[in-house]
């Protein structure tokens, strides 16, 4: 958390991102990011495709 905060942490919508994830279990920020990803039009394979990038995986 504390690198996503170095890296965006001037940009309101990872504010807000961050600010959705705490206090939630893995299992929810799961839900969380996939459901913010289908926001954008984005399926499961896609989201898997950027969170590679950044070496995670849903």
């Amino acid at each position: 958390m504390a690198i996503f905060q170095q890296m965006f942490g001037n940009d309101p919508l990872m504010q807000r991102a961050m600010q959705m994830g705490r206090g939630k279990n893995p299992q929810q920020l799961q839900e969380t990011v996939r459901n913010l990803a289908r926001q954008r039009g984005m399926d499961d394979q896609q989201l898997n495709q950027l969170l590679s990038q950044f070496g995670l995986r849903i």
